[in-house]
């Protein structure tokens, strides 16, 4: 699978899933644009993906902000052109009883779960279908919490089951121009956003953070956390030419804790 000359623009490129996505894509030569809020971590992480031997484009970008999405997207196109590949990856996960659970967090979940998700894809579609680009690609995070509530994770699992239908209505639309949508649901992997979940959602249920990750683990068939490159090679695969035929669906990959 060579992405070699191929753009590809990965959004909460700032680390985990998305960043392991970005080395995936720089090995195979891809232009790799790292989209986050992070500035920081995204320069050091454009630093890496030139060491792999990609070229990169690192753009701060608040993905809760359609303009500023349009603005990053305007950028992408004035310094690669065309657009293969939209790696919908940023996300944040805001636990809270229901009782307690505030105006602020559910916004902030919903607007970059979600809409952020929504409007990057679309801009990326705008950009395949002004270029003429052949089988373009736009691949999305959803969750396992998208389909199976989880407790205190209201705006969590209401913004994962959203791009589950999201994706669904973007494959229809897009289809006869030859782009193909799909989604992935992780269950927990192993990045720095499930440990600060670990110690969140642990409050609720009366553990320490140790506690609640054994019992998380212990509910897992294969009785392990993932790993970021072992969902970030779902979605390579489905970025590729060899996921042509792929269109509209979610995939889990939640070592056996979701199947459906």
């Amino acid at each position: 699978m060579s992405f070699k000359g191929k753009t590809c623009v990965v959004s909460g490129a700032g680390g985990g899933i998305a960043f392991a996505l970005c080395e995936q894509y720089a090995k195979d030569g891809a232009n790799v644009v790292l989209l986050d809020v992070n500035e920081e971590a995204i320069r050091k992480n454009a630093e890496k993906v030139e060491a792999l031997g990609g070229k990169a484009l690192a753009l701060k970008t608040d993905l809760t902000s359609v303009s500023e999405i349009k603005a990053a997207m305007e950028e992408v196109e004035k310094t690669f052109g065309a657009v293969n590949v939209i790696a919908n990856c940023a996300g944040i996960s805001l636990y809270n009883d229901i009782l307690e659970y505030d105006e602020k967090d559910w916004d902030l979940s919903l607007d970059l779960n979600l809409k952020g998700a929504f409007f990057l894809a679309q801009e990326g579609a705008k950009n395949m279908v002004r270029n003429d680009v052949k089988h373009g690609k736009i691949v999305s995070i959803s969750s396992q919490a998208g389909v199976v509530g989880e407790p205190g994770g209201h705006a969590y699992g209401a913004s994962k089951a959203g791009v589950r239908m999201m994706t669904q209505t973007m494959a229809l639309d897009l289809a006869k121009y030859g782009i193909c949508c799909t989604a992935i649901a992780p269950g927990c992997t192993n990045t720095e956003m499930i440990r600060a979940y670990f110690k969140r959602a642990c409050v609720l249920e009366g553990m320490t953070p140790e506690e609640f990750e054994k019992m998380r683990t212990d509910e897992i068939p294969l009785g392990r956390l993932a790993e970021p490159e072992e969902i970030a090679n779902l979605m390579y695969f489905l970025s590729s030419d060899k996921a042509n035929y792929i269109t509209g669906c979610t995939i889990d990959i939640t070592g056996g804790v979701v199947n459906v």
